[in-house]
């Protein structure tokens, strides 16, 4: 886990040193980020921007947290009434659960085997978005609809799998630094 904080820490670092680069805070709600999530956004090419963001979701009365990193890819970029919209965005995402007593990596001894259940503190998954950016105001809206590993896993395996445990949409808001 160390090496994947390490390894997006110089990943940004590395591209922090283009010319060009936008910054954004995000606010954003579900999307499997969290029931809330708060973060930024750091886009060295108007094709390519990564996000990391801190989300808060319940479980019973206590909130629990989770860091997400999102790199994102934005092929369109559409002058829309002198505004911004990329109206098809691909990424993928990464999830994990700051929560070691819920969440675990390894089955606990109770169960049969070790590999009982899968790891559930580390989901990815694959993201499609839209966004318009408003330039007078610098304030930007995001859709992002998301998909889990296991559920393209379920999607081909299991048709009788209901999908909206794998599949979440969410709305952001951005403000452009």
């Amino acid at each position: 886990m160390q090496n994947f904080k390490n390894l997006s820490l110089i990943f940004i670092l590395l591209f922090s040193m283009q010319a060009r680069a936008d910054w954004r805070a995000l606010f954003e709600r579900g999307g499997f980020l969290g029931k809330y999530s708060l973060g930024f956004s750091y886009e060295w090419l108007p094709e390519h921007a990564v996000n990391y963001l801190l989300g808060v979701y319940n479980i019973g009365d206590e909130n629990y947290y989770q860091s997400n990193f999102i790199y994102r890819y934005s092929r369109w970029n559409v002058n829309f009434y002198g505004n911004d919209w990329r109206p098809l965005q691909f990424g993928f995402f990464t999830v994990v659960s700051m929560d070691n007593e819920r969440y675990f990596f390894r089955s606990p001894g109770k169960y049969p085997y070790p590999k009982y259940y899968d790891e559930t503190a580390f989901r990815y998954g694959a993201e499609f978005s839209s966004t318009l950016t408003f330039h007078p105001s610098r304030v930007a809206i995001g859709y992002h609809l998301r998909v889990f590993d296991n559920g393209l896993i379920a999607a081909f395996n299991n048709s009788n799998r209901d999908l909206q445990y794998y599949i979440s949409s969410g709305l952001s808001l951005q403000y452009l630094f």
